[in-house]
């Protein structure tokens, strides 16, 4: 079968993972814009050129293909939509409101990314930066999905390296040339942000083009992508033998819950740190007789099933990458669909007919990007971890953002910001944590005056899950960067049926929220932040 032939034939699943990953964004920026003590209307600027005539702009490598004014509405301001092609195939757009605040902004894409800015996600998001004074760009990295679904643009080389990191630089720069010439000025500041793969863009440019942002977002970034696609293999392979029901998913997650919720102090249904939870299904849940098994139950295979997601995988005979905490077992809001379902269910069980997105992920990227020469027969049970993760170190160069010397950025007054839910069950928090330490290690004593990382007691991929989700650090970023205040703490919130049930203090790692021990848990007001005990 050809890779044309697997690409149509992925072409319904790749629907719906198209839309995940252009959901794969926190989504609530700017809602603390109006307590910030930076002043969003400072210099504002005007056009200086008429909106069509942004078509002028094109260059050698640079086509603009349109240029139109979209006259205010819905409480978006009037502004000037160009969009455009940078050699060979990156589509990106900017765009440029009538009242400009100097500011630019950027948002990241999701997943294997190609995706159009007309999808109800990336309008969203560009009208929420337009309501705020920002001009915002986007780019779809240099393919678009719903020709080449997932991993399968990456048989052309040139493509994979504009995902990898050239699409984002190229549309950072054209961007602002584009505004500034509309302008007349160039933009004061700019702000990155991005969560799943927009993270590890983030990071991307903080790592390899350090003067783009002044800012930056890095939400649950897939800084080590390779051995992610590697443990994405592990962990399908392992659940593949002994397959985990949502039944006995609800006795693992009994088992976990009352061993480990109260270790935080606090008894909410979120594992505050799961680092600190030593849970064992093997030990701590019921157990099947032998020889039988029941939802009520686990057997042996599926108690060491559950430990090998738990403790990641082994290559030959050592730890080769991080596993997934404890704590996603359980139903929470889901941050593709809103709907309730267990943080398992999609990424590592699969529903409704479509696989896990832990094997699509990983199978797409082993077939049409991982050694080489594509080879959309690849069958992942050939896959021997042993062997087969040296393969990837040419890979790993190419599209890791895993480097910790931030002194460049740094230097240049950059200012990044970092968060992952504990319970994320598409990206391993482990891999954020593991990256903080390093930089601190790289960077010196003094890295938290450039870089702070947030960890989400109970958040899921980006957004969603069981504890707070709604979460603003693009504006705790410009505080810092504008103002020079440092987050030392970031309120984030819970809201069910648009009614704000939780709020809590996020805590720069490696501090935690801790309850006074007075008046109410679910109160941000009641919890400070400290060093862990």
């Amino acid at each position: 079968m050809t890779a044309r032939a697997i690409a149509t034939a992925l072409g319904a699943v790749a629907a719906l993972t198209l839309c995940a990953s252009a959901q794969a964004q926190n989504s609530y920026s700017f809602i603390d814009a109006a307590k910030s003590p930076v002043n969003y209307s400072l210099a504002n600027a005007t056009p200086q050129m008429k909106c069509a005539d942004m078509r002028m702009l094109s260059t050698t490598d640079v086509t603009i293909i349109s240029a139109q004014l979209i006259p205010a509405a819905d409480g978006v301001p009037e502004y000037c939509r160009v969009t455009g092609n940078i050699l060979p195939e990156i589509a990106f757009e900017v765009n440029l409101p009538s009242s400009w605040n100097r500011r630019f902004y950027m948002n990241g894409n999701g997943g294997y990314a190609g995706e159009r800015p007309d999808l109800p996600t990336r309008v969203a998001l560009r009208a929420n930066a337009l309501r705020n004074g920002f001009a915002a760009a986007t780019t779809n990295t240099g393919h678009d999905a719903t020709r080449e679904p997932l991993g399968t643009f990456a048989v052309d080389r040139a493509k994979l390296i504009d995902y990898a990191f050239r699409a984002v630089d190229l549309t950072a720069q054209n961007a602002k040339r584009i505004a500034a010439r509309y302008y007349g000025r160039p933009p004061a500041y700019s702000y990155w942000d991005g969560c799943s793969t927009g993270g590890r863009q983030g990071l991307m440019e903080a790592q390899r083009f350090p003067g783009d942002f002044d800012g930056i977002i890095a939400g649950a970034p897939v800084l080590n992508l390779i051995d992610t696609m590697v443990n994405g293999l592990w962990l399908s392979r392992a659940l593949e033998k002994a397959p985990i029901s949502n039944d006995k998913l609800k006795v693992v997650e009994a088992a976990l819950y009352a061993k480990c919720d109260k270790l935080d102090g606090v008894a909410d249904g979120v594992i505050d740190d799961p680092r600190r939870c030593d849970f064992d299904p093997a030990r701590d849940a019921p157990k099947c007789a032998a020889g039988q098994d029941g939802a009520d139950c686990l057997t042996d295979a599926q108690a060491a099933a559950l430990n090998a997601v738990y403790h990641g995988p082994r290559s030959n005979g050592a730890p080769f990458f991080f596993g997934f905490p404890p704590g996603a077992e359980k139903v929470g809001t889901d941050p593709f669909t809103g709907t309730q379902e267990r943080g398992w269910n999609r990424w590592f069980i699969g529903q409704n007919g479509e696989p896990p997105r832990q094997l699509l992920y990983a199978e797409t990227f082993m077939r049409f990007a991982a050694f080489g020469k594509p080879d959309p027969n690849y069958d992942v049970h050939r896959f021997d971890f042993d062997k087969d993760p040296a393969r990837l170190d040419e890979m790993r160069a190419l599209m890791n953002a895993n480097n910790p010397d931030l002194s460049d950025f740094r230097s240049r007054g950059g200012k990044l910001i970092m968060y992952h839910g504990w319970a994320d069950p598409a990206l391993t928090p482990y891999m954020s944590v593991d990256y903080y330490e390093r930089a601190l290690k790289a960077n010196g004593p003094q890295t938290k005056d450039f870089f702070r990382l947030f960890m989400v007691p109970g958040m899921f991929h980006c957004r969603g899950g069981i504890g707070v989700d709604h979460l603003d650090a693009l504006t705790a970023l410009i505080n810092w960067v504008e103002a020079g205040k440092a987050p030392d703490a970031i309120t984030a919130t819970r809201a069910e049926a648009d009614k704000v049930t939780r709020s809590r203090p996020l805590c720069p790692y490696p501090q935690v929220a801790h309850f006074s021990g007075n008046g109410n848990s679910d109160d941000a007001a009641n919890f400070a932040c400290q060093a862990p005990e």
